[in-house]
């Protein structure tokens, strides 16, 4: 959870997923890879992941600061809502002495048995993610290992365990590379799994996406930067057609102009069939009847789009936000 524009918390919750030892070392037990921002019964949590011999779910919730009074309710509720054998990982600068009493009340009266880790974050982390926040978006991630700097960054101050956790039976892990293409939520997982794959340092690829089962939606949405700028994607739509679309509001037209003067460059630098119009720079194909070779294409297209216009375009949004 961050405030004011301010993305700390998301940067230190990635850093934490590209170098997953750090939490395994907390828990003392290997993790499966972490999901961030997944959605869960109503609540996106910031880091999930499972341990990979149980099974058990791990889910890490940050706060850069001492514990407050609403994000407090916010673990209370999650702690009612939380699967028998769930292991909960509270990671912030500094508890509250009443906090802590009353999160050990509230674990101990469970009816589900649960495991609560509270966890202090060194704040030496906060000088190298002001840093961090204040970069080009794009060049974030590849400069995660600012924070290696900081010795030590997580401390175990308590742990909080229900009397019958440890009597728990292992659970099977699920697989989150397991895609049925025969459903649409899970070509679009897999587009956003291939994205994530070929272009990690685009930040919004990292967060998961909630696909409703029961009414999915062909496209993909991606923030792109600030609001009213977003790419739309798709690996087949009605018109059995794969395309990626960035698209700018009225309020970015200035930016859409300055993009599109000239459109045979942007087909020179990403792709031949690059169509640009309506506040639109999109790249559209026939989808193919083998879901993985239109996602090859589509991966293709994307890199090619941030490269070459997401990059400048980021750049433009760093020096606003510098001087205003």
């Amino acid at each position: 959870m961050s405030l004011k524009g301010s993305e700390r918390e998301f940067i230190f919750s990635l850093y934490l997923k590209e170098h997953k030892r750090i939490l395994e070392d907390v828990v003392g037990r290997g993790l499966t890879d972490l999901l961030l921002e997944s959605y869960w019964r109503g609540y996106k949590l910031d880091l999930l992941g499972y341990e990979a011999e149980t099974g058990i779910p791990v889910i890490s919730e940050i706060w850069l600061g001492r514990s407050p009074g609403y994000h407090q309710e916010r673990l209370l509720n999650l702690i009612n809502e939380l699967d028998e054998g769930a292991l909960l990982i509270y990671l912030t600068i500094g508890f509250q002495v009443n906090h802590v009493r009353e999160l050990e009340q509230h674990v101990s009266r469970s009816d589900n048995p649960i495991k609560l880790l509270l966890v202090r974050i060194n704040d030496q982390v906060k000088e190298p993610l002001e840093r961090l926040n204040a970069m080009n978006k794009l060049e974030i991630y590849d400069s995660l290992g600012l924070l290696d700097e900081v010795p030590k960054p997580l401390r175990i101050v308590t742990t909080i365990e229900h009397p019958r956790y440890k009597f728990l039976c292992p659970k099977p892990v699920p697989n989150n590379h397991d895609f049925d293409f025969s459903k649409r939520a899970d070509v679009n997982r897999y587009v956003l799994y291939r994205l994530r794959e070929a272009v990690p340092n685009f930040l919004p690829l990292q967060r998961e996406k909630h696909f409703d089962e029961e009414k999915p939606n062909s496209t993909i949405m991606l923030g792109g930067g600030r609001t009213g700028v977003q790419f739309f994607i798709s690996a087949r739509n009605r018109r059995n057609q794969a395309f990626i679309e960035l698209r700018f509001d009225r309020s970015n037209s200035e930016l859409f102009q300055l993009f599109s003067m000239k459109p045979w460059l942007l087909r020179e630098q990403i792709d031949e069939r690059v169509k640009v119009g309506d506040n639109a720079i999109g790249c559209y194909f026939k989808a193919s009847d083998n879901v993985k070779e239109t996602v090859d294409e589509l991966v293709r297209i994307f890199s090619r789009m941030i490269e070459n216009v997401s990059y400048p375009l980021f750049d433009i949004f760093r020096y606003e936000y510098q001087i205003v």
